[in-house]
């Protein structure tokens, strides 16, 4: 006997009955036995105790290469090194589903004993979907991809990771991501508990609004991480591809911004009932979908797991989480109308609308581009696929306007406004608007998709510094405080609102930089010999010769550089090696490594090709204008959403001291 597997299965199989008990105790809660439901919301701690045996299990028996298992046999081997190996523990299909659903028990786990306790209202539905979610992925974990299934014969070792998993991001975008995935459940079953129980009042906003929150963060992260790996591994110059799967990861991503803006609207002004449960229930049915695109094999991806038995199970599965979500919203939707009416189109609420509307258009375009080639080999018999440049061409447009949108509305009021407030208002956006565009005719910019983008994200980059300037100059009148400690003081005061603003300011830094990189990169591809120089915008590059490194580890057998000496107008700049490793049990599988000269003004980044006998290499090269600033605004971005995470409850008095042409933050409400 197989003491690792046995362990491991039989933590899997008992995480099932515990769900499955938490499932059936809590609906014989809502049949006339209330004494269940207390031992039902326990079950699901157990579950998470017993799912976290599990994936320890896996850690040992790949800390220990026991590689009588066939999942540990398939991705790690005896070469990687120990912290590869926790990436190895989420590779592979098995591994990646028992790390979704041990991701899972834990949010359900921290949703059943922070969460369910508040909520009276709806705790035995609650806790039915919770258990009904988590046996419905813990069924596959157990019975259709183990990854305590034991190999017929124990290999001397293992296969070792795919070589595109051999980086350090793998260390920490697919734990972000796939707990962002995960995290989408808790809203999803709020939503509908709501929904089961005919509660669908304030109470259940109340009780989602952190748990949105998080969700969109851990998105965000995971999403943000991806780009970066995509940039600093896969070896093309960019950070998103529109690669089917990486539409998958984005798409829940897209409903999510969206709520947590729209649920503002139902605080405020009791309208956007239907439409904010439609929201959440539409985020986890698309994580169900990624979950079952990554795993079916149906549009091809880089990203993608072989094809297996999982696929049509995850399709059932999404079909019933879709059934199941509208057949509700549809027995609730006559009690979900709103009880306000709009006052004036040049309101907050109304751009929060038109932001959400954005948000759908975009996530529909982005989801029917992803199934395109799924349907035209269904109608007409050939597989097309829907490339890049349709989503640049469609999309594009969308972003900018959803840019505009976010600066009109962080100077909006809410309900209405006079219009000599809002001409007071606008004034200074569109002074801003038409000395940027004159200033960027001025540089030369003529591409009118980057004069829009960058137009749009400049006036939302200075609105919301505006909206901390005033709030500062208040404090300071008030206080006495120097610059700096008032712009801080504000997050103390009102940290929804100005970590909001943060989100915000992230996002024009982004926008600024992926416009300039996507719209003014430069690339070239030169033949070299040892010796000879090529160029690119204003760099100079000596190539060397070749290097090959073979004392390496992750089962790398050996790596190859192409040495390159850097000069900008005759003065050395720096020394890049790209190459290309090999590995030994993937041999038509070599990796590009890739590297990047980093400046605040550009990158320079490059990768070897391929060279011949003579030792002539095939360099390609790339100028990415402001790509540091893209990764500097998604660290502000992010801060601001930690912010908002925890907000802080200023006093109604302390938030009156703090005049700003919006009167509340693009957050607040979150």
């Amino acid at each position: 006997m197989n003491l690792t597997a046995t362990i491991g299965a039989a933590a899997v199989l008992t995480a099932l009955a515990a769900a499955l008990f938490a499932l059936g105790a809590s609906l014989a809660a809502l049949r006339g036995r209330p004494e269940l439901l207390l031992a039902a919301r326990r079950a699901l701690p157990v579950a998470a105790g017993f799912t976290t045996l599990a994936i320890a299990t896996l850690a040992y028996a790949l800390l220990n290469d026991d590689f009588s298992l066939s999942h540990v046999a398939q991705v790690s081997s005896s070469e990687m090194l120990p912290h590869m190996k926790w990436a190895a523990l989420y590779s592979g299909q098995p591994g990646s589903l028992l790390f979704w659903t041990w991701l899972l028990s834990l949010f359900l786990a921290a949703f059943a004993l922070l969460t369910v306790p508040r909520i009276p209202w709806g705790s035995a539905q609650a806790v039915a979907i919770s258990g009904g979610i988590l046996t419905a992925f813990l069924l596959p974990v157990a019975f259709l991809a183990s990854p305590f299934a034991v190999s017929p014969v124990t290999p001397e070792d293992g296969v070792g990771l795919n070589p595109l998993l051999v980086d350090r991001s793998m260390l920490v975008h697919p734990p972000f991501m796939l707990a962002g995935l995960v995290s989408t459940s808790v809203p999803f079953a709020l939503g509908a508990a709501a929904l089961l129980s005919g509660r669908i009042d304030g109470r259940w906003l109340r009780s989602v609004r952190h748990w949105a929150l998080l969700s969109w963060l851990l998105l965000s992260i995971g999403n943000l991480l991806g780009g970066f790996w995509a940039y600093t591994t896969l070896g093309w110059g960019g950070y998103w591809g529109w690669d089917p799967v990486e539409n998958s990861a984005i798409l829940p991503l897209l409903p999510m911004t969206a709520f947590v803006h729209s649920m503002m609207v139902q605080e405020r002004r009791g309208m956007l009932k239907l439409w904010n449960l439609a929201l959440v229930l539409a985020a986890f049915a698309l994580a169900v979908f990624g979950t079952f695109n990554v795993r079916s094999g149906l549009v091809a991806s880089v990203h993608s797991f072989a094809v297996s038995d999982v696929g049509p199970y995850f399709l059932a599965l999404l079909g019933l989480t879709l059934l199941g979500s509208v057949v509700l919203l549809a027995l609730r939707s006559g009690r979900l109308q709103a009880e306000h009416d709009f006052e004036s189109l040049a309101s907050r609420e109304s751009s929060l609308i038109v932001n959400n509307y954005l948000f759908t258009v975009i996530a529909l375009i982005v989801l029917g581009g992803t199934l395109f080639p799924v349907f035209s080999e269904l109608l007409q018999d050939a597989r097309i696929t829907v490339s890049a440049p349709f989503y640049n061409d469609v999309v594009g447009p969308l972003l900018v306007a959803l840019l505009v949108l976010m600066a009109i509305g962080t100077v909006l009021p809410w309900r209405r406004a006079a219009r000599v407030t809002l001409l007071r208002r606008f004034r200074g956006p569109l002074a801003v608007a038409l000395l940027s565009l004159a200033l960027l005719v001025t540089l030369g910019v003529r591409d009118r998709y980057a004069l829009a983008g960058l137009i749009a994200a400049t006036v939302l980059l200075y609105v919301t510094l505006r909206e901390f300037a005033l709030g500062a100059r208040a404090l300071r009148a008030a206080s006495g405080r120097h610059w700096p400690a008032a712009v801080l003081a504000l997050f103390e005061r009102d940290r929804r609102r100005y970590g909001g603003y943060l989100v915000h300011l992230g996002l024009a830094v982004m926008a600024i930089a992926a416009v300039s990189s996507s719209v003014y990169q430069q690339q070239t591809r030169a033949l070299v010999a040892p010796g000879e120089s090529f160029e690119i915008g204003r760099y100079s590059l000596e190539y060397i010769g070749l290097r090959e490194r073979t004392d390496l580890a992750n089962g790398i057998e050996s790596e190859v550089v192409s040495v390159l000496r850097v000069q900008d107008g005759g003065d050395f700049v720096a020394v890049l090696e790209p190459g290309r490793r090999f590995f030994p049990n993937f041999p038509g599988q070599p990796l590009t490594k890739v590297d990047i000269e980093t400046g605040l003004r550009e990158d320079l980044y490059v990768f070897l090709q391929g060279w011949d006998s003579e030792g002539v290499a095939e360099i390609s090269a790339f100028v990415n204008p402001l790509m540091i600033w893209l990764w500097i605004g998604a660290g502000v971005y992010i801060a601001g959403g930690l912010v908002v995470f925890a907000p802080v409850q200023a006093p109604a008095t302390q938030r009156r001291e703090l005049p700003a042409s919006g009167a509340t933050g693009p957050l607040e409400g979150a």
